[in-house]
Formats: C-alpha cells, sequence, structure tokens
C-alpha cells in the first residue's frame, strides 16, 4: 500500500482572508436571488446563535442553499467564477500561497477541506492548485439545484469522517500529515494529524493550541 505525506487546508480564514460562503449569500443578494432584509435577518439570527451554543449547520446550509432551488449547475457556476475573479483570488494570503507551494515542491498530496458549499471550494481550490477538494455536497437533479445537501457535511467530525472515506477509496495510508485551519470546530481534524498547524486561529482555538501546546501562525492579509 503506498505511503504519502498528506497537507490539509481549510479555506475561509486559513488561506483566505474572508469567508466564501458569506461574499456567496452577498452576491445572491446583489443578484436578486435572494432577498436582503429577510436573508440578513435569518443570517444575524444563526450567527448570534453560534457564539452562544455553535453553528447549526443544517439551519445555515438551508438558508444559504434555498436561493439556488431550481437554477441550473451553469448558472451557478457562472456566477460562482465572477465572485472568485473579482473578489475572492485578491483575499487569498500571500504567505498562504507559498506555503502552498512549499508542501507541493515536497511531494506532499495537497487536499482542501472546507465546510463551505463545494460549488464554492471545488473552483476555489482550482484556482490554487489543488489536487483534492472537499466541500458540502449540494444535491443537483436534472441539472438543477434542490436546495439540499447530499451525503457527508464536512465540518467538525466530517472532516475527519470524508477524509477516511478518501483514505479507503485510494489505497493508501498516511505516514505523515498536516493540517492547517482557523477554527476550534476543526479540532477533531487538527487531533487526528500528526503535525497539527492552527493558522490564523480564533480565540478558542488559540487557547486549546496554548494548552496543548501547538505553535500558531498568523499570515498577514495583502496590502
Amino acid at each position: 500500500m503506498q505511503a504519502l505525506t498528506l497537507a490539509i487546508f481549510d479555506l475561509d480564514h486559513t488561506l483566505l482572508d474572508a469567508d466564501c460562503s458569506v461574499h456567496w449569500a452577498a452576491h445572491m443578494q446583489d443578484l436578486g436571488w435572494a432577498d436582503r432584509e429577510q436573508f440578513a435577518r435569518q443570517h444575524a439570527a444563526l450567527m448570534a446563535d453560534y457564539g452562544e451554543r455553535g453553528l447549526d449547520m443544517h439551519a445555515y446550509l438551508d438558508l444559504t442553499l434555498a436561493p439556488l432551488v431550481g437554477r441550473s449547475e451553469a448558472e451557478v457556476a457562472v456566477e460562482v467564477q465572477r465572485l472568485i475573479a473579482e473578489q475572492l483570488l485578491a483575499r487569498v494570503y500571500p504567505e498562504a500561497l507559498e506555503l502552498i507551494a512549499s508542501h507541493r515542491a515536497a511531494g506532499h498530496t495537497l487536499m482542501l477541506v472546507s465546510a463551505s458549499e463545494e460549488f464554492l471550494v471545488r473552483p476555489m481550490g482550482l484556482a490554487l492548485g489543488f489536487e483534492h477538494i472537499h466541500g458540502v455536497p449540494c444535491e443537483v437533479r436534472g441539472g438543477r439545484y434542490s436546495g439540499r445537501t447530499q451525503g457527508l457535511l464536512t465540518y467538525a467530525e466530517g472532516k475527519v469522517h470524508c477524509l477516511e472515506n478518501w483514505l479507503m477509496r485510494q489505497h493508501v495510508e498516511v505516514q505523515q500529515s498536516y493540517f492547517y485551519s482557523d477554527s476550534h470546530n476543526d479540532l477533531p481534524l487538527l487531533e487526528w494529524v500528526s503535525e497539527p498547524r492552527p493558522t490564523n486561529p480564533n480565540a478558542r482555538l488559540t487557547a486549546e493550541a496554548e494548552r496543548r501546546g501547538w505553535a500558531c501562525r498568523w499570515l498577514n492579509a495583502a496590502a
């Protein structure tokens, strides 16, 4: 069985000085796909709840996927590419690009695993040169979005399950593994890898990293 070194990255606030789902939500409102006032009110309520008890991922996805119901994959893909080109690529940390390049030069297998929707994560990952890309899968029927997710949510413990399923399908084993993330929600995968790398960590992850003796890294945004 082939043994490999994995370099795994989160996307939002780790490689990107932004949250691509938040930018996408704003873009949908600009397009008129979502009612601005109603969407903002529901989104604010979910974020307030997140601060108290943690994010209800299912409720969040119900909100953000509702504007896509009945829309074609092609229509959504055009707007995603527009968002990436006009807003998101400029928000990538320059040091993140250097970090990705250093792992690639070392012969490591690159993987992007994000809790954002796969139709956002995949083109963003391809633009950054990733080989293996995983986001929240969104159901498509007859070429159109249903507004529902499909399969495993790549959030918290779901990222570990996603990785383990991928390893089984690839028939490979891991000899060394890195994971770069900003969020305490990613503690399950940070614990799984041999080389946890808290990157731009939030307050809860910073405290946990200090307790565990993990070195933290902060990337500088582009000027």
